[in-house]
């Protein structure tokens, strides 16, 4: 287990002040009765060593159309096996629209209000980071009050974008989304330019709050994630990962490197991470990797994997699919050859080792991102990181898929690139609803 103690956070007024309006957010109460049952699908999935699955949509009508096995006027009965899900970007924006449309600028700006109270100092960015976060806990209460009854219901809530640059920003807010609903996963992205990514999780952690380390595509990055942070939750993008080498089974098999990776840390050293298939473009996924530890996929993909008679689904998670990787020669060939797309699900034993003693280092605790960065380089493995010129960020933000053709495609080992263009996209929405909050700042008059 982790052999440092659970850190005891000193609470600022202005932190208290957020959390008591995320936690004035009512979660509603079910009109019916809800009973469960189970699904022989999931079911077969979860006796194949699965323990997790989430759909990957904040949606209450897709989250309905999942789970409800029956209903009638009086009750309505869910399938126990899928429990919990992903918010994302775009829904947090209908929160936002619907609630200028039923309640106006007035809830926002008494928002405003209350958290300048607390903290007069209060800058409009930051009044922007707070809004965005109110509106992520509106979207998700709303899931937990309807299909978390009588059950532990976990919801991953993302961390405003914006936060990735500040350690103790990214802290403050991920406690008071962690504390707000039960069953919480604070997202915290992995960021190369920003290497006290892994910091801010360990912080977090223990602090008591459960964290979904994301936007991860590797094998080595998984492994780094458990042993410096201890996350409740890794990630494999494994459908971006085949989407953008043109590969058929790349990602299923990066997935199931990891897992077979985390399976011997959690056996060796009582880590508690679990890896999570996310990007799940097709129901097959789901049999080609079974007994994964946790999925979160897309409605129509889980519908799709339901309704399959077959074929019999059993633990995948020994099985080799290197021989079956399918990637299209021509993007071998741009990459600069098969060794740099197979450093995405192999992790030497010198990585492991030197993560092993980094993780005993009291120094650790008082390293910064720049110190952290410096020993992974030292050690031979400072291509985990890299902090794009302004020009390479120009050209990362276009898209969430590398770009063949791009100069940065042989530079960048493409884990580190993949997450860099998770980070881009992310940043791309955040810009536009961070500009629709503060035009609504300053229409209402808020400093």
């Amino acid at each position: 287990m982790d052999p440092v103690p659970r850190l005891l956070p000193e609470v600022s007024a202005s932190e208290e002040a957020l959390l008591r309006l995320m936690r004035e957010i009512r979660l509603p109460f079910p009109e019916r009765l809800v009973r469960f049952t189970s699904h022989p699908r999931l079911a077969a999935l979860r006796r194949a060593g699965t323990r997790h699955l989430y759909v990957d949509t904040a949606d209450s009508q897709e989250l309905h159309e999942v789970l409800c096995a029956a209903e009638d006027e009086g009750s309505v009965t869910y399938y126990e096996e899928v429990d919990g899900n992903t918010t994302n970007q775009p829904l947090v924006e209908k929160v936002f629209d619907r609630l200028l449309e039923t309640q106006g600028r007035e809830t926002i700006r008494a928002w405003v209000q209350e958290l300048r109270t607390a903290h007069p100092g209060l800058t409009v960015e930051e009044a922007v980071v707070a809004v965005y976060s109110l509106l992520n806990l509106h979207l998700a209460a709303a899931v937990v009050g309807r299909f978390g009854r009588g059950r532990t219901w976990h919801i991953s809530l993302e961390l405003h974008t914006g936060l990735v640059g500040d350690r103790e920003g990214s802290v403050r807010f991920g406690r008071c989304l962690g504390r707000s609903l039960p069953g919480a996963l604070v997202k915290v992205a992995f960021t190369p330019h920003e290497p006290h990514a892994f910091l801010i999780a360990r912080d977090l952690e223990r602090q008591g709050i459960a964290v979904n380390f994301t936007a991860t595509f590797s094998a080595r990055q998984v492994v780094a994630a458990a042993l410096l942070s201890n996350p409740h939750r890794t990630n494999i993008f494994l459908g971006r990962l085949n989407e953008g080498l043109r590969a058929h089974v790349l990602g299923e098999h990066v997935l199931l490197e990891s897992q077979r990776h985390l399976q011997d840390l959690r056996a060796r050293y009582g880590l508690r991470t679990l890896n999570m298939g996310a990007s799940v473009r097709r129901p097959e996924t789901l049999l080609f990797t079974a007994g994964c530890d946790a999925y979160t996929a897309p409605a129509p993909v889980l519908r799709a994997f339901m309704a399959e008679q077959e074929p019999e689904i059993r633990d995948r998670t020994e099985e080799d699919l290197s021989g079956a990787l399918g990637v299209d020669p021509e993007v071998v060939k741009r990459v600069g050859g098969m060794e740099r797309i197979e450093r995405l699900y192999r992790v030497e034993p010198e990585f492991v080792s030197f993560l092993l003693h980094l993780r005993k280092d009291p120094e650790l605790d008082r390293m910064d991102g720049d110190a952290l960065a410096e020993r992974f380089e030292r050690a031979g493995f400072g291509d985990l990181f890299y902090r794009p010129s302004p020009e390479e960020w120009r050209e990362l933000r276009k898209s969430k898929l590398p770009d063949l053709n791009a100069p940065y495609i042989r530079r960048i080992p493409l884990d580190t690139l993949y997450s860099l263009l998770a980070l881009g996209d992310f940043a791309n929405f955040q810009d536009r609803m961070d500009a629709r909050i503060h035009a609504v700042l300053e229409d209402s008059g808020a400093p």
